[in-house]
């Protein structure tokens, strides 16, 4: 008897424990995992290098002129080809504003670094128009699906968190400079909302 009782008590604070342990433990979304929309972040951030490279070279602003359509060109682009892709166009057209301005960061301070040393970097160029914009363009689908595989992560409480360890995580492991690292920061500012 005594015996049954130990075990009907013991299963009782198993229970309990159970019940404590559940309610303690913090309700998240589903397991976050948006290194593939870091990554290609990255890469593009990567292209902006050559960008200024480009406009280095020719003496053109990093801003383009306010004639010139290419930037709504892009933000449009991207909202439509979203649409198609079961993305929110709001969302993609934030996103890629978001993705041109940390690529005019990346440029404007790349550029500001050769002015003050008087040379840009020795290597191989890439031509703007013929290499470089059709190499963005190239991207923009696949940027469209990693961020419509980030879509679970949007609205929950980890997501912000989320974002900041995957992007620690890639500037880690690739040894990004520090300007990278806050470009990658301004392109993925608006992946969880505003």
């Amino acid at each position: 008897m005594i015996a049954l009782v130990a075990c009907r008590r013991m299963s009782g604070l198993l229970a309990l424990s159970a019940l404590m342990s559940a309610c303690a433990a913090p309700q998240v979304g589903p397991a976050c995992d948006i290194s593939r929309l870091v990554e290609l972040s990255a890469v593009r951030l990567d292209i902006s290098r050559q960008v200024a490279l480009a406009k280095w070279d020719n003496g053109y602003p990093v801003a383009d002129p306010p004639d010139d359509p290419r930037e709504a060109q892009v933000i449009a682009a991207a909202g439509q080809q979203a649409a198609e892709r079961g993305v929110s166009s709001e969302l993609a057209r934030a996103f890629f504003a978001d993705q041109i301005e940390a690529s005019k960061l990346i440029q404007i301070a790349l550029i500001a670094e050769w002015r003050r040393s008087d040379a840009a970097p020795p290597g191989n160029r890439m031509d703007l128009s013929a290499q470089l914009r059709p190499a963005l363009d190239r991207l923009r689908p696949a940027l469209i699906d990693a961020l419509k595989g980030a879509q679970p992560y949007r609205g929950t409480s980890e997501c912000t968190r989320c974002v900041a360890r995957a992007t620690a995580d890639y500037a880690r492991a690739n040894r990004l400079p520090t300007l990278f690292a806050l470009g990658l920061d301004r392109g993925l500012a608006r992946v969880c909302g505003d």
